[in-house]
């Protein structure tokens, strides 16, 4: 449904764009193609992940969800710097607007967007691949009400320079709401231990069990985007049989499930 509408606005800004012969709004349609190419890399990280494993891909694919989302994160950081460069490039010249159509256009742009946005709100609080397309989607629908902000102070001030001032404003609310993405998928990348995860506080989870008289070799990392897996050495008490050893680890597994593990 994201791709679909999508893609329906594009076509919608490249007619318009045609016809009043916008150069800004032809650039934004070209633009929006990135959108329905963050929505199809989120896809395809999501198929992905859901694909047995291989004798060469042991683990399966789970982790192109997580690679997916690191893409959509450059990808974002690209838009940000391109957005810069645009507005210092405008400051000497800020261009004229070029009429109503635009801010209808840009309109249709935030309803769009912002619907597409809403399908992925659920699901991006605990996927960090559903979180890119969400802010993908959110910073276009922030771009389009910057357009019609500007166009609106332009209209009864003649200030040109106000769509200069919102670009600038908006660029640092994605780099803001971006950063976080980065890092995030980047450590995952690396098999950190996952956002919301304390290692100390898991340690300390199973040190708890009174069978359990040390861990060692505790490793927690993600598998993939919504799903995280540990591993650790368990040093039992004496006299542990081979039933009361699996009973722990049932009950183990179940605490670490209340995590996110």
């Amino acid at each position: 449904i994201g791709i679909g509408l999508n893609l329906l606005y594009t076509l919608i800004e490249f007619i318009v764009g045609f016809r009043v012969d916008s150069l800004a709004l032809i650039s934004d349609a070209s633009h929006n193609l990135s959108d329905v190419a963050s929505l199809v890399i989120s896809l395809i990280g999501m198929k992905f992940a859901h694909r047995a494993a291989t004798q060469l891909y042991t683990y399966g694919y789970k982790k192109a969800s997580i690679l997916a989302s690191l893409i959509n994160a450059v990808l974002l950081m690209y838009i940000v710097i391109k957005i810069f460069i645009e507005a210092f490039e405008r400051l000497s010249n800020p261009p004229e607007m070029a009429g109503t159509a635009i801010m209808i256009t840009a309109f249709i742009g935030v309803i769009i967007n912002g619907v597409s946005a809403f399908l992925f709100y659920k699901g991006q609080q605990t996927d960090i691949n559903i979180k890119g397309a969400f802010l993908h989607l959110m910073v276009d629908a922030l771009v389009s009400v910057g357009v019609i902000i500007s166009g609106v102070i332009i209209y009864f001030t003649g200030w040109n320079l106000a769509d200069v001032v919102i670009s600038f404003i908006i660029a640092v609310v994605i780099l803001i709401s971006t950063w976080g993405l980065l890092t995030e998928s980047i450590k995952l990348s690396l098999n950190g231990v996952p956002e919301g995860i304390n290692s100390n506080e898991i340690q300390k989870l199973i040190e708890e069990i009174p069978a359990v008289e040390q861990t060692h070799h505790l490793h927690i990392w993600a598998m993939s985007s919504s799903e995280n897996a540990l591993t650790v050495h368990l040093v039992v008490n004496e006299g542990i049989s081979f039933q009361e050893m699996e009973q722990i680890k049932k009950e183990l597994r179940h605490k670490l499930e209340h995590h996110n593990i």
